[in-house]
C-alpha cells in the first residue's frame, strides 16, 4: 500500500510548475484616495523592505510567466487591507480592499520583467479609478510601485 503513495508524490515534485528554489518577495508602495483621504499600503523603509509570504503585518505574493503578471499584497492591521493586481494580456485589472468593502477597475500596469531572472521585475501603476460595484462610489489609486523578486510561474 505504500508503493503508490510514494509513486505519487514523486511524481507530484517532478511536475512542479513553479520551480523556484525561493518564495516571492515583494517590495513597494500603493497609495490610494477615498473620501480625501489618502491610505497607503508600504511594505516597509518607503517600500524599498521585501516581504516574503506572510508577515505580522504585511503579507505579499506574485506570479509571473508568459505574459501574465498576478501580485497581491495585504496589510493584516489597516484600513487599507489589500491590492490585489493583475495584468492578464489584454486585460489588465486590480482589486483593492478598504475596510472590508471591495472596489474593482481596469488600470494600466507597467511591468518591466529584468532580464537577467525571468520571475523577478519592476511593476508600477496609476493614476487610475476604482469602482465600488454595487454603486459605483470611486476609489483613486494615485500610485502602485513594487519590485518583485522570485515570482511563482503561472
Amino acid at each position: 500500500m505504500r508503493w503508490p503513495m510514494i509513486a505519487l508524490g514523486a511524481v507530484s515534485a517532478s511536475t512542479c510548475l513553479c520551480c523556484n528554489a525561493d518564495p516571492p518577495s515583494v517590495a513597494g508602495i500603493v497609495t490610494v484616495a477615498l473620501d480625501g483621504e489618502e491610505l497607503i499600503i508600504d511594505t516597509g523603509d518607503g517600500g524599498k523592505r521585501p516581504v516574503i509570504g506572510t508577515d505580522d503585518t504585511v503579507s505579499g505574493l506574485c506570479t509571473l510567466g508568459a505574459g501574465y503578471l498576478g501580485m497581491w499584497v495585504q496589510h493584516h492591521t489597516a484600513k487599507f487591507e489589500t491590492l490585489d493586481l493583475m495584468d492578464e494580456p489584454g486585460h489588465p485589472h486590480m482589486t483593492a480592499e478598504i475596510a472590508g468593502i471591495t472596489y474593482q477597475g481596469g488600470c494600466s500596469i507597467t511591468t518591466e520583467v529584468q532580464r537577467n531572472d525571468p520571475y523577478e521585475a519592476d511593476v508600477s501603476a496609476g493614476p487610475c479609478e476604482l469602482f465600488r460595484p454595487f454603486d459605483g462610489a470611486i476609489l483613486r489609486l494615485e500610485s502602485a510601485s513594487f519590485h518583485l523578486k522570485g515570482c511563482w510561474d503561472d
